[in-house]
């Protein structure tokens, strides 16, 4: 793998924006039961094991959703999540990121792993656990389609995956992302002119202003955004959590978006 040269423009601002609009007790956000399949496979530098849960929608032919976790959280954010994305029919492979650490109880194994090793563990750093993710998506689980689902850093990671592997996804969706770092001297926006897949973009309602230049920046012309008018929202794929009544404003345009790109 190419080594790449990021440099960040927050710093830690960037760890403040991705946590800004959490609600305030992440351990209250409750987690659906729901069977699912603990799994993991070796990341593509080869230098941890990726951990990740799979959903599994009981169809070979159902396409699949990467889902990518925010800063400081764990595949564990999904328990609440993936079940409904599994009602409209997909597969979903949530994934810990070796940047991150935790959600609720959930702690991030892949994180912790690669602490334990004092390698590093910056947003930049998860890129061969998303590529590795990829191949054991569409080489161990055989998925046809799949679909890149990150919040916070993860989705502006997504600008640069689909950028630069352009046939690999069906569709991209994001939720806040923003220019929290450069890849190789580029800005997120500079990837997003090369995606040419169907994307949406949302975030909570004061977060516009972090992603509307990358929005402007994306090839494709089926693109979709949303941010909520009634109330403000939350950070990332947090805001679709059950435990907010008002989250149906966030997932009933995204319900439209993964229908379409079905």
């Amino acid at each position: 793998m190419k080594k790449l040269i990021v440099s960040s423009l927050l710093g830690l601002g960037a760890l403040t924006i991705s946590c800004e609009n959490h609600p305030k007790n992440l351990a209250s956000i409750s987690q659906n039961n729901f069977n699912f399949k603990s799994i993991s496979f070796p990341s593509k530098d080869g230098k941890i094991r990726v951990y990740a849960d799979y959903y599994d929608a009981n169809s070979k032919n159902s396409p699949l959703i990467l889902a990518f976790h925010q800063a400081g959280s764990s595949r564990g954010v999904y328990r609440d999540i993936a079940p409904r994305l599994v009602a409209l029919g997909f597969n979903v492979l949530a994934v810990d990121l070796r940047s991150g650490y935790k959600f609720g109880n959930v702690l991030n194994e892949s994180f912790a792993e690669a602490n334990s090793k004092n390698l590093p563990t910056q947003f930049e750093n998860s890129i061969p656990d998303i590529e590795a993710a990829y191949d054991y998506a569409t080489k161990t689980l055989n998925a046809k389609k799949v679909i890149y689902f990150g919040s916070s850093y993860s989705a502006s990671l997504g600008f640069y995956s689909v950028g630069t592997h352009p046939k690999d996804y069906a569709a991209l969706v994001t939720f806040s992302p923003g220019e929290y770092f450069k890849i190789g001297n580029k800005k997120i926006a500079d990837f997003a002119k090369e995606v040419d897949i169907p994307t949406f973009v949302s975030s909570a309602k004061n977060e516009k202003s972090h992603w509307i230049d990358i929005y402007n920046h994306i090839k494709s012309t089926k693109k979709q955004d949303f941010v909520p008018t009634n109330w403000e929202g939350y950070h990332g794929e947090v805001t679709l959590s059950s435990n907010f009544p008002d989250a149906e404003d966030y997932w009933k345009p995204l319900t439209t978006f993964l229908k379409a790109v079905k």
